[in-house]
C-alpha cells in the first residue's frame, strides 16, 4: 500500500492482536488502511479495517470478510497478497502485504508516461487480472489509485476490497434508476469514470467489466485524459453508455496502430465485442511489447556517433520495470528522457552534419526493416500452419487444430481458412447454476500417450455465457463454497445422420446446486419431471411422473456391502421387505436366507468366502447377489433400488441419437474408443470410481458396462438388470435384461436411489407385463434357395495375399494379411497361430457381434477377448475385416441401406464374398487344415453366419451363440434374409443360448430359429443373459470342437 499523510485515526502503538499500528496509509474501498508491524513474524504489513463511523454496520463487516477471503485465494507477483482475516477489540480487519511504492494516479499526476512504461505496467495489470479471473474473481474497481508501482518498477494491483465472487446484481432497467443508484453511496461498487457500461446499468458483471475499466486506465496512461470524464457522475455515466472516446492518435503520434486497436477493443460498449478474457488481452499486449522491444534492440544495435555519445545525459534515477513472466518487456531501464530520445535529439541538433543525417536515416531504416521482417516471419509461420490446421480438422483432432489455429490467428486475425474451420474445430459452452457464483473447471479428453490426462482448468465462474473452446469431450466440474461439488461429462461431438453432417447446438448446462449438508454422501442429484424410457429395448412405453431424487454416484462396492453384513443384515428381518418367490413358490424368510450363502456357506455374496470379499477388491462392485439381497441392502441404507425410469433418466436423461449408439457421455460413433468411458472388456469388473469420462449427465459413474444393475420393478419375465456388463457388447447398455429374483451372477450388481421425503407416487415402480408372441417359420424351398445362391457366386481370381504385419506374444503369432477381395478391393484378415502345437491346425472362423460390425470395436480386440482360450488350446483363430469394421470404416456421410432394398443385398453379398475369399486364402496355407474349419458367430455374427454357412460348404462345424430370428426380419429382401437361409445349413450346428437373454429372447427368437435349423443340431442353455459365462462357453465350445473337428493334436 502507498504512503500518505492523512491524520491518524487509531493511535500509533495500538495493538490489534499481534499487529502494532505504526501509521495511517490511506482510505480505500470500504475501509481505512494502516501500516503495522507483525510482532510474531517481524514484518511490515498493511491493515485494512472498517472506519469507526461504520463499525456498527454488520453488512459492511460481513462484506469485508467475504471479499478478503476471495482475495486471499490469489497468489501472484502482480497482486497485493492478503495474509489474514481477523478481529480484535470489536474491529474486523484484513492483513495485507505492505508494498512500498507510488500509486499510478500519483505518477500520472506528476508527469506524462512514456509508451514503454505504460505498456509494461498495463501488461503486468493484465497478467494480474488473468490470474484473478481464472479463479472466478473480478476486481470491480480497476483504476490508477488501485495500482502501485514499486521502486523496482514492479506493478501490484491492490484493494481487492471491492473484489467479489461473481454473483447476480439487482437489475436496473431505467435511466432514472441508474442515476439514482449512482448518486447513492455504495449502491454500485466501483469508481464512476472507470466503470463499464454494464456496471453503470447495475447488471450482472463478469471479467469483461474489468477489461473495460482496464481500457479506461490504459487510455489515461497513454493520453493523460480520462476518456469519459464529465462534470458530474451522472454525466460521466451517460458518456460511458453513449459516447466514443477520442482517438489516441489525437494525443500522441507515437502510439502504434496495434495499441490503438487493443485499447479500442477493450473499450467496446457491447461486452460481446470486447476481449472475452483477460488472457486474450494479455497475449496481445505481450505480442506488441515483443515487437516494440525488437525494434528498440535494432535501434540500439547501430550506435550513434561516438563523438556525440558523451553528450547523452540522464535526468532522474532509473526505474526498473519487471514482469515476472515476460522479461522481454520488463528488465529494461527507462527514464523520463530515454537513451534513445537523447541520442536522437543530439543527432537532430547536428542535423546540418551529413553524418548525423545518415545515422538518423540508418536508424529509421534498420528499425522499420527489422520490424517488417519480424512481422513477416510471424505471418509466414502462421500461414504455413494453415494446411496443418486443415489436416488436423479433417482428422477430427479438434483440440490440436484449435490450439494451433488460436496461435496462428494472432498474426492472421481475419484469415478465411481459420474463420471457415472455427465452427468445426470449436464449440461454445454456457453454464448457469442456481445459485450463481460456482467456479467452473474443464478437463480435456483424451489422455497423452502415457495415459495421463491434462490437468483441469478453471475457466470462470457462473454464469458463463458462450465460452469458446476446442470441440471435444470434457469433464465439467462445478464448485461453490457451502454447496456439494458436482461433475459431469459434456461433449460437442459433431453429429452424423447418414449423408447429413450437423454441428450440434452450443452446449448449455443448467445445474441446481445442493447445499452441502443436504446432499447424501456419494450420491448425485437428479431433477424430476415426466419421463418415458427411450432405450431401443425398452419393456414399456409408459410415461411416469418422477419427483426429484438422488442416485448413488457409484455402484455399491464390496466394502459398502461388507457394512451390511457386519451390521447383521442377513439376521434382521426388517430389511427384507418383499415376498420371496422361487420357481413360482413363496419361500419363508428362514428358507430364503438358506439360499444366500457364500463359498464357506455363511450369509453373503456367492463369490465371497467366510463373509470376506477377495483381497484388493474393496472398491470393486459387489456382485453375485440376488435382487432380494440388493433390495435388503437398500433398505438397510434407508434407500431403495431405483425404478427402471429413475435408472434410465440418471443414465441418459432421455437422450437418443438416430443410427448410432447413445451412451451416458453422449453419442458413440464407429471408431470411437470405450477406453476411460465404459468397461465392456472381458477382464472382469473395474473399481467403481473408474471410467470418469463415461459419467452420466448427472455425474453417475459406470452406468454403462462394468456390471449390470438391479432395478426395483417386477416384470412378467423377472426383475430388470440394466446397463450391460464387462465382457458384453457395448450395445447392451440399451438392453433391459430380466432375471428371476434369486438369480445371481458375477456380472450383476446394483446402486441405490433415495427419494425426497415429500415425493408422491411410486416413481414408476409398477409391475410391467411383457407381451410375447412366438412366431413359426416355414423352411424355404430348394428351388428358391437355388435362385438366391446365384447372387453369391464369385470368380476365384488370384488373391495376391500379403502378410503386412506380424506380432508375437507368448501364446501366439498374429499375422495381418491383405488379399484381393470383393469388388476389386483389398480385404484384411487376422490369423492367430498358437505356439507349440503341431501343424496343420484346426481353424475357428470368427464373425463378431454388432459392436465390431458397427465399427465400435476393432476385430483383433474382439478376437483376443473371445478366442484367447481356444488359441491357447491349439486352434487357429481367423477373422476377416469386412466393410464397416474399424479397419474399413465406411466413408464420411455413408447412409446405411434399408434391409428391404437392393443396396442392402449388395452389402451382404460384398460381406459374404470377402468372408469366402478368406476361406480361399486358408486353403493356400500348409500350416492349417482346410478340412477342419468351424464357423463361430456370436449374436449379430450368427445372423451373418446363417447366410454364410448356408452358401458355403467348407465348414465342418457351425457354432451360433446368442442367435435368433426377429419378426422384424420378415420384410427384408429375400435374397439376403437369414430366415430364408437357416433351413439350408448342412454342417453340424450348435446353438448356445441364455435362458434370460435380453437381446434375443429364448422363447420368441432363439427357439423358433432352432426349430428351423435342419439336423444335425444341438441346443445348449445356460442360466444367464445374452452373453454366456466365460468358463461355461470355453468348456462347452472346446468340447463341441473336439467332438466335431476332432481333438487337437499335441507333440
Amino acid at each position: 500500500m502507498g504512503r500518505g499523510l492523512e491524520e491518524v485515526t487509531i493511535a500509533t502503538g495500538t495493538k490489534l492482536g499481534r499487529y502494532e499500528i505504526r501509521s495511517k496509509l490511506g482510505e480505500g474501498g470500504m475501509g481505512e488502511v494502516y501500516l503495522a508491524q507483525d510482532t510474531q513474524l517481524d514484518r511490515r504489513v498493511a491493515i485494512k479495517l472498517l472506519p469507526p463511523e461504520t463499525i456498527s454496520d454488520e453488512h459492511a463487516r460481513k462484506r469485508l470478510v467475504r471479499e478478503a477471503r476471495a482475495a486471499a485465494t490469489l497468489d501472484h507477483p502482480h497482486i497485493c497478497s492478503v495474509y489474514e482475516v481477523g478481529e480484535a477489540d470489536g474491529r474486523s480487519f484484513i492483513v495485507m502485504q505492505y508494498v512500498e511504492g507510488e500509486t499510478l494516479d500519483l505518477k500520472l499526476s506528476r508527469r506524462s508516461m512514456k509508451l514503454k512504461e505504460s505498456l509494461a505496467i498495463a501488461t503486468q495489470v493484465a497478467d494480474a487480472l488473468t490470474e484473478a479471473h481464472a479463479r472466478g474473481i473480478i476486481h470491480r474497481d480497476i483504476k490508477p489509485s488501485n495500482v502501485i508501482i514499486t521502486p523496482r518498477g514492479q506493478t501490484k494491483v491492490m484493494d481487492f476490497g471491492l473484489a467479489k465472487v461473481i454473483q447476480p446484481a439487482h437489475m436496473v432497467d431505467t435511466e432514472a434508476a441508474t442515476e439514482a443508484l449512482i448518486s447513492t453511496p455504495g449502491a454500485i461498487m466501483g469508481t464512476v469514470p472507470y466503470m463499464s457500461p454494464e456496471q453503470v446499468r447495475g447488471e450482472t458483471l463478469n471479467g469483461r467489466s474489468d477489461i473495460f475499466s482496464f481500457g479506461v486506465m490504459l487510455y489515461e496512461m497513454l493520453s493523460g485524459q480520462q476518456p469519459f470524464a464529465s462534470q458530474s457522475s451522472a454525466a460521466t455515466a451517460s458518456a460511458i453508455l453513449t459516447h466514443e472516446p477520442a482517438p489516441l492518435a489525437r494525443f500522441s503520434r507515437d502510439i502504434p496502430a496495434e495499441l490503438e486497436r487493443i485499447v479500442s477493443k477493450a473499450l467496446r460498449k457491447d461486452a460481446d465485442e470486447r476481449y472475452q478474457t483477460a488472457k486474450d488481452l494479455l497475449i496481445d499486449l505481450r505480442s506488441l511489447g515483443s515487437e516494440l522491444e525488437f525494434q528498440h534492440r535494432l535501434e540500439r544495435s547501430t550506435p550513434p556517433d561516438s563523438s556525440r555519445n558523451e553528450s547523452v545525459t540522464r535526468s532522474g534515477p532509473p526505474a526498473i520495470v519487471e514482469t515476472a513472466e515476460q522479461p522481454g518487456i520488463g528488465a529494461v531501464q527507462t527514464t523520463r528522457t530515454t537513451e534513445k530520445e537523447s541520442a536522437l535529439r543530439n543527432l537532430w541538433q547536428t542535423s546540418s552534419n551529413r553524418t548525423g543525417l545518415i545515422v538518423i536515416a540508418t536508424l529509421v531504416l534498420v528499425a522499420g526493416t527489422g520490424w517488417f521482417f519480424w512481422r513477416r516471419a510471424n505471418v509466414k509461420w502462421a500461414t504455413a500452419q494453415l494446411p496443418r490446421i486443415e489436416e488436423l480438422a479433417q482428422a477430427q483432432k479438434y483440440f490440436d487444430a484449435y490450439d494451433l489455429a488460436i496461435s496462428a490467428q494472432q498474426y492472421l486475425p481475419d484469415d478465411p481458412t481459420i474463420t471457415r474451420l472455427m465452427p468445426t474445430i470449436s464449440q461454445t459452452i454456457s453454464v448457469i447454476t442456481d445459485p450463481a457464483g460456482a467456479q467452473v473447471y474443464l478437463k480435456r479428453f483424451p489422455p497423452d500417450g502415457s495415459g495421463k490426462f491434462p490437468a483441469r482448468q478453471l475457466v470462470g465462474t457462473t454464469p458463463i455465457d458462450n465460452l469458446r473452446g476446442a470441440r471435444g469431450q470434457y469433464i465439467l466440474y462445478l464448485e461453490k463454497a457451502g454447496y456439494a461439488k458436482t461433475e459431469r461429462t459434456v461433449s460437442g461431438a459433431i453429429m452424423h445422420y447418414g449423408n447429413l453432417i450437423a454441428l450440434p447446438p452450443p452446449i448449455r448446462i443448467e445445474e441446481k446446486l445442493i447445499v452441502t449438508d443436504k446432499m447424501p454422501d456419494r450420491m448425485v442429484f437428479v431433477p424430476g419431471g415426466d419421463y418415458r424410457l427411450v432405450a431401443w429395448a425398452r419393456p414399456t412405453d409408459a410415461r411416469v411422473r418422477l419427483n426429484d431424487y438422488f442416485i448413488d454416484k457409484y455402484e455399491v462396492s464390496n466394502q459398502d456391502y461388507k457394512e451390511f453384513i457386519n451390521a447383521g443384515g442377513y439376521l434382521k428381518k426388517q430389511y427384507w421387505k418383499y415376498a420371496f418367490i422361487k420357481d413360482g413358490k413363496t419361500l419363508s424368510w428362514e428358507d430364503a436366507m438358506k439360499e444366500f450363502k457364500d463359498r464357506a456357506r455363511l450369509p453373503g455374496p456367492r463369490s465371497w468366502s467366510s463373509q470376506n470379499f477377495p483381497e484388493g477388491k474393496a472398491e470393486y462392485p459387489v456382485t453375485d447377489i440376488t435382487w432380494y439381497e440388493a433390495a435388503a441392502f437398500a433398505a438397510f441404507k434407508g434407500k431403495q433400488l431405483p425404478t427402471i425410469f429413475q435408472w434410465e433418466k440418471a443414465a441418459r436423461n432421455g437422450s437418443i441419437s438416430p443410427l448410432v449408439n447413445y451412451m451416458p457421455w453422449g453419442v458413440f460413433y464407429p471408431g470411437d474408443t470405450l477406453d476411460y468411458h465404459a468397461n465392456f472388456k472381458n477382464n472382469g469388473p473395474m473399481p467403481v470410481d473408474s471410467s470418469e469420462f463415461g459419467m452420466s449427465p448427472f455425474g453417475a459413474y459406470n452406468m454403462a458396462g462394468n456390471v449390470s444393475e438391479w432395478c426395483l420393478n417386477e416384470t412378467s419375465e423377472g426383475f430388470p438388470a440394466n446397463g450391460g456388463a464387462w465382457g458384453e457388447p457395448s450395445y447392451t447398455f440399451a438392453n433391459y435384461a430380466a432375471f428371476p429374483g434369486f438369480y445371481s451372477s458375477n456380472k450383476v450388481g446394483f446402486r441405490c436411489a433415495l427419494n425426497f421425503a415429500d415425493a408422491t407416487g411410486d416413481q414408476g415402480a409398477m409391475r410391467i407385463e411383457i407381451k410375447k408372441e412366438i412366431p413359426v417359420y416355414t423352411p424355404s424351398s430348394e428351388g428358391n434357395f437355388g435362385n438366391w445362391l446365384s447372387y453369391y457366386r464369385y470368380d476365384k481370381t488370384p488373391l495376391d495375399p500379403q502378410i503386412v504385419e506380424v506380432k508375437e506374444s507368448n501364446e501366439w503369432r498374429r499375422e495381418k494379411i491383405t488379399f484381393n477381395g470383393a469388388d476389386n478391393e483389398r480385404a484384411i484378415a487376422y490369423l492367430y497361430l498358437p505356439k507349440n502345437f503341431p501343424r496343420p491346425l484346426q481353424v475357428i472362423h470368427f464373425v463378431p457381434a454388432s459392436d465390431v460390425e458397427n465399427g465400435l470395436r476393432s476385430l483383433p480386440d474382439a478376437m483376443e477377448d473371445h478366442l484367447a482360450p481356444y488359441i491357447k488350446s491349439g486352434r487357429v483363430a481367423f477373422g476377416v475385416v469386412i466393410k464397416g469394421y474399424v479397419e474399413r470404416l465406411r466413408p464420411e456421410g455413408y447412409a446405411e441401406p434399408q434391409p428391404n432394398t437392393v443396396e442392402y443385398l449388395d452389402k451382404i453379398v460384398n460381406w459374404i464374398t470377402d468372408l469366402r475369399r478368406g476361406l480361399d486364402y486358408l486353403e493356400t496355407r500348409n500350416d492349417v487344415d482346410a478340412n477342419r474349419i468351424a464357423f463361430f458367430g456370436p449374436s449379430a455374427g450368427a445372423r451373418v453366419g446363417l447366410i454364410l454357412a448356408a452358401v458355403e460348404h467348407r465348414y465342418a462345424s457351425v457354432i451360433l451363440q446368442g442367435a435368433g430370428l426377429r419378426k422384424s426380419y420378415l420384410p427384408w429382401v429375400a435374397e439376403a434374409n437369414p430366415i430364408n437361409f437357416a433351413s439350408h445349413i448342412r454342417a453340424t450346428k450348435l446353438m448356445v443360448h441364455g435362458r434370460y437373454d435380453e437381446n434375443l429372447s429364448l422363447k420368441t427368437e432363439a427357439e423358433p430359429l432352432y426349430k428351423l435349423l435342419p439336423e444335425p443340431k444341438r441346443l445348449v442353455l445356460y442360466e444367464g443373459g445374452h452373453v454366456p459365462p466365460f468358463e461355461f462357453m470355453v468348456t462347452t465350445m472346446n468340447g463341441w470342437l473336439d467332438e466335431t473337428l476332432g481333438p487337437v493334436k499335441r507333440e
